[in-house]
């Protein structure tokens, strides 16, 4: 619902130069308009604000209480007017003024520094950030981003465009020293500790939903809040994960220092997506999305089709 002011920046210029003036008759010369347009405006105002700013009763026409603090509003407010129509008229809006983008940490190490040299090209000002990616969705709900790249689509509100960057399956990590029997996971568990992500991720939130609908419940020993973390303790033997891929690609951890297989049973996928406000930011999100897709593919797939080349089919990079 629009807010009603009660005013507009046009009765407000009205008010001022009456209440500089203290005669409708000189406001109306000053403003090329008549008096009883001047008249009827201030009385409009006044109406809709349910109070009284000039009092009528002496010559000239002197300010109330009231009227005094709209003037000092009403001066403020106009002069920003001013310096915003001036700011638009002489713009070089073939860039954009401050753009904010949130990543999950993942595309951020794989992407960050082609994505932020595009950026740059197309921003007077920028900003990127990582976290949660729930945090992200609301970060763009809410204007405090512009674009995300995040494994939230946010699916259910309209006004966004969608660009796939990445559809991944999730996979077994385990220590190379382990060679137990990996399609049984009821058994993994009892003999290695499960590694967690934290709860307060999504991919975490997924990885959990999996194991419940398998009817799996490892023991809550060890949640961790990033990949690095988690295949570095996989790396030396303290347990196994789930993960993704692109999460044991941004570690920097060498692939063959880990054991690597397909889930048993029915795969589980995750997809990272970038999603922007629709129509504000230009063809930043295409630019965007277009060299995030073709860096994944000359980095992220060269290397997984050397060191796991059964997972190429698995994995799509953009749509």
């Amino acid at each position: 619902m629009a807010a009603n002011f009660g005013f507009d920046l046009r009765s407000l210029e009205v008010f001022a130069r009456v209440a500089e003036t203290g005669n409708m008759t000189a406001a109306a010369e000053r403003l090329g308009m008549t008096q009883s347009s001047i008249s009827q405006t201030l009385s409009n105002l006044e109406n809709n604000l349910n109070t009284e700013l000039m009092d009528r009763s002496v010559r000239p026409m002197e300010l109330t209480t009231a009227g005094r603090f709209l003037y000092d509003r009403s001066m403020s407010l106009l002069k920003e007017a001013l310096k915003t129509n001036q700011a638009i008229q002489h713009a070089d809006f073939t860039q954009l003024q401050h753009v904010k983008i949130a990543l999950v940490d993942s595309i951020a190490t794989a992407v960050g520094k082609n994505l932020i040299e595009a950026v740059k090209k197309r921003t007077r000002d920028w900003s990127v950030s990582t976290g949660l990616s729930h945090q992200h969705g609301h970060a763009l709900l809410s204007r405090n981003a512009d674009i995300i790249i995040s494994d939230d689509a946010l699916e259910d509100y309209p006004g966004l465009s969608r660009r796939l960057i990445l559809r991944e399956p999730f996979i077994l990590a385990l220590p190379n020293s382990y060679k137990g029997n990996v399609t049984d996971l009821q058994r993994l568990q009892s003999e290695l500790d499960f590694i967690r992500y934290s709860e307060n991720s999504l991919i975490g939130q997924t990885i959990e939903r999996y194991l419940r609908r398998i009817e799996l419940e490892p023991p809550q020993r060890l949640q961790l809040d990033n990949s690095f973390a988690i295949v570095s303790s996989v790396s030396s033997g303290m347990g196994w994960t789930l993960t993704t891929p692109l999460c044991l690609f941004q570690t920097g951890i060498k692939l063959h220092q880990v054991q690597c297989l397909p889930l048993p049973g029915k795969p589980l996928h995750r997809t990272i997506t970038l999603v922007a406000r629709r129509d504000e930011l230009g063809d930043l999100p295409k630019k965007i999305a277009s060299d995030s897709i073709d860096i994944l593919r000359n980095k992220f797939l060269s290397e997984i089709g050397v060191e796991l080349p059964w997972l190429l089919e698995q994995i799509e990079v953009g749509e």
